[in-house]
């Protein structure tokens, strides 16, 4: 997670939403388990993703998708979730490895 202020003074935090692939057929070497997102957060939400770190959380936000270039060209894209709330996901019963 990293904290960085804004040209215009805003905070805002760069972090990662780790979540599990879904299973779509026989396992094959070298798939990842796991698919970070990158969250993108700015004012007091910062403060609450900082807090909330390592624990089972809620987010809610929107997708966008950024296209970076080099020299002119297009080079790559990204997907991000831009976080607009986040809250701590509360322990249900069914799920007891939350903490």
């Amino acid at each position: 997670m990293r904290k960085r202020w804004t040209p215009d003074g805003a905070l805002a935090l760069i972090a990662e939403l780790v979540t599990s692939r879904p299973q779509l057929g026989p396992v094959r070497a070298g798939v990842q388990d796991q698919q970070p997102m990158p969250l993108r957060a700015t004012g007091e939400i910062c403060n609450t993703i900082s807090a909330l770190e390592g624990r089972h959380v809620v987010v809610e936000g929107c997708l966008r998708r950024r296209f970076y270039s080099r020299d002119g060209e297009p080079c790559w894209g990204q997907v991000e979730i831009w976080v607009e709330a986040c809250r701590l996901k509360k322990q249900s019963a069914a799920d007891p490895e939350q903490t």
